[in-house]
């Protein structure tokens, strides 16, 4: 059956709807260029310029897969096409301020008089940072959305966005109440954090700055004090209403790689405890609630014992008897359907495993039970046998799941289908005419699974699942000691270079300050990532005398020069002869290494320790055991 047949027809006023719709793009596409935005635009300056410009092809984490039947050029090309239909549609400009954009999202007519809400305006931030580079606005663009974020504050904290806005009388003005959700919050902040690594943040907007303003907001306003749940906005906290909303989470917020990216951005570790509290749901709602589905409701609540529940398993006392939006609370819908995303792009992006029983679950059941994409209900009941809606097919049910299939090869040819369905004639990208909702949730979809989603502050890095140095690692990055490649790989196992050890080292001791002048003669090849880590090396003393005239930066750095380094660093008191170090291969150790090798072994560091094999001075130190000396000597 071809995809297209699966559609139940449309009403006679539908189509003539859409026709409209099709007659509306055609005369913009013909009377406008793409990138009708240009007055936004902030120049054609270097500043402009994207420094991770679509497409960014990342490595994802071991095991995972993408696509097998279309080449990279041609997704690529889908999620451009799509981007641009979504520009044409939904980003507008201000018409009372043309230095700010918003994004449109009531194509459906449900909202009445709105024109955009905060979750919208977080989708179109993250979209538009991330399409840097296919589109030459994106900057002005960017700002504009800013703009529009910074003068509809909620009135309960400056920092975070007043959920709703319409136009009314001249002017668009927010409604339906001035305070905040917490998921169009952690988007605006994921955003900012996109933009500092796109663009930089020396220009007239500290997107580093900004995005720490509204990561501290959130934590303050929007996360349970003492049980470190993600609530549903800044008015919980001072809410008296019954039933409390207090201990309510939202299993579509749960953005778990947004929450380590909090953290290396902050160095807040309540972020942590947010991240375990989150895992910690995931597992236990999929275990006792949907083991045979791996279906999450669309709101939970944490019971009196502590353990937190679907809503359907409370009695409410509210008008309506259901928790907050409908009967299906705590069913797998129209928020929840977001989830297989959310969850599953963290395990790309960073190999975390701890949600991946529930993702391989529900990529199971849902495979399983429905031949093709099309047949896949808007809606299900936790334990997958109660239809909750007459569609199926829905982008918002069907886009999500693309991301899901990614992480085990076995969901190859499910994966293949969906892509083909996300973007052939029935769902064609050309022709955006269906609703703001699926086509965001698709469009942010296809990015993902397109290689094109990546890490603002380089916590992904997906190739240290299982090594021995993982905790390590995954500590170090988070505490911003080091960080991983641009692609998303750490290389553990690759020698560590002189400048990036001399980074790694630096940091660790908490050096500060610009350091003294460099006076080597190859000064010139230090990248600028590294020479004030370097020129504060040597302003401190550390291992006087070792490089020589030169500093050769991106020389791999020997474990002979890394034993003087660390040595010198942690101020040992060493030995003033050189005396066997009781490694095999002792007779091959310089001299001059030997005394830092015995004051590291007996300060504990293993890799120095005595033992029966060859030391290898004239290897090179790994970039993974670099950061488990360095967190060695840190604790010792």
């Amino acid at each position: 059956m071809k995809i297209r047949d699966s559609y139940k027809p449309y009403s006679p006023v539908a189509i003539i709807s859409i026709m409209v719709l099709v007659v509306a793009l055609v005369l913009s596409l013909t009377l406008a260029p793409i990138g009708y935005a240009a007055s936004a635009a902030s120049g054609s300056g270097e500043s402009d310029k994207p420094l991770r410009p679509f497409p960014q092809h990342m490595s994802y984490a071991e095991g995972s897969i993408k696509p097998s039947h279309v080449t990279q050029k041609q997704m690529d090309a889908e999620v451009a096409l799509l981007y641009d239909q979504y520009k044409l549609k939904y980003i507008k400009k201000n018409p009372y301020d043309n230095s700010q954009y918003y994004i449109w999202y009531n194509d459906g007519g449900w909202n009445g008089d709105a024109i955009t809400v905060s979750e919208a305006h977080g989708y179109g931030m993250m979209i538009t940072a991330l399409m840097a580079g296919h589109d030459p606005e994106a900057k002005g663009i960017f700002d504009g959305m800013y703009r529009f974020f910074r003068v509809h504050p909620s009135e309960l904290h400056p920092d975070l966005m007043a959920w709703q806005q319409a136009d009314r009388d001249g002017a668009i003005i927010d409604v339906n109440g001035t305070d905040s959700a917490i998921d169009g919050d952690m988007d605006i902040a994921y955003a900012l954090l996109l933009a500092d690594k796109q663009w930089g943040s020396a220009g007239a907007i500290n997107y580093k700055g900004e995005a720490v303003k509204v990561i501290n907001a959130i934590m303050e306003s929007e996360v349970h004090p003492e049980h470190f749940h993600l609530q549903l906005g800044d008015w919980v906290p001072i809410s008296d209403s019954e039933p409390s909303f207090k201990p309510a989470t939202r299993p579509s917020d749960f953005m778990l790689q947004h929450l380590k990216e909090f953290y290396k951005a902050t160095g807040d570790k309540r972020w942590l405890n947010v991240l375990e509290t989150t895992y910690g749901i995931v597992n236990d709602v999929h275990k006792t609630y949907s083991p045979k589905t791996g279906l999450l409701p669309d709101f939970v609540y944490r019971d009196a014992d502590g353990t937190y529940k679907p809503v359907s398993e409370f009695k409410w006392t509210t008008e309506s008897g259901h928790f907050l939006e409908s009967e299906f609370d705590g069913a797998y819908n129209y928020n929840s359907c977001r989830t297989p995303w959310r969850i599953a792009s963290d395990f790309l992006l960073t190999g975390d495993k701890r949600a991946y029983d529930q993702l391989s679950t529900l990529n199971t059941f849902v495979s399983e039970k429905h031949t093709a994409p099309y047949e896949v209900w808007s809606g299900y009941s936790l334990d997958g046998k109660t239809k909750l809606s007459e569609w199926d097919g829905g982008l918002e049910f069907t886009a999500p799941l693309m991301v899901s299939a990614m992480i085990d090869k076995s969901n190859q040819q499910w994966l293949n289908d969906l892509w083909d369905y996300h973007t052939e004639e029935a769902n064609s990208v050309a022709l955006e005419w269906r609703y703001y909702y699926g086509n965001s949730i698709r469009l942010l979809s296809m990015i993902v699974v397109s290689g094109n989603w990546w890490s603002p502050t380089g916590v992904a890095s997906t190739d240290i699942a299982g090594h021995a140095a993982e905790a390590d690692i995954v500590k170090s990055l988070a505490e911003g000691i080091v960080n991983g490649y641009p692609n998303g790989t750490f290389k553990p196992d690759e020698g560590v270079s002189r400048a990036e050890f001399s980074v790694m080292l630096a940091k660790s001791l908490k050096l500060n300050g610009n350091g003294a002048a460099l006076t080597f003669e190859d000064k010139a090849a230090i990248a600028p990532w590294a020479n004030r880590y370097v020129a504060q090396l040597v302003e401190a003393g550390i291992a006087n005398g070792l490089f020589g005239a030169q500093f050769l930066p991106s020389q791999k750095l020997t474990r002979a020069e890394a034993a003087v380094l660390l040595a010198s660093a942690r101020k040992l008191e060493l030995s003033a002869e050189s005396a066997a170090t009781g490694f095999s291969d002792d007779a091959a150790i310089p001299a001059w290494a030997k005394p830092s090798i015995l004051a590291l072994g007996e300060a504990g560091a293993r890799l120095f320790q005595p033992q029966s094999q060859p030391f290898g001075p004239d290897a090179a130190l790994t970039r993974a055991e670099a950061i488990t000396l360095l967190r060695t000597l840190a604790s010792a």
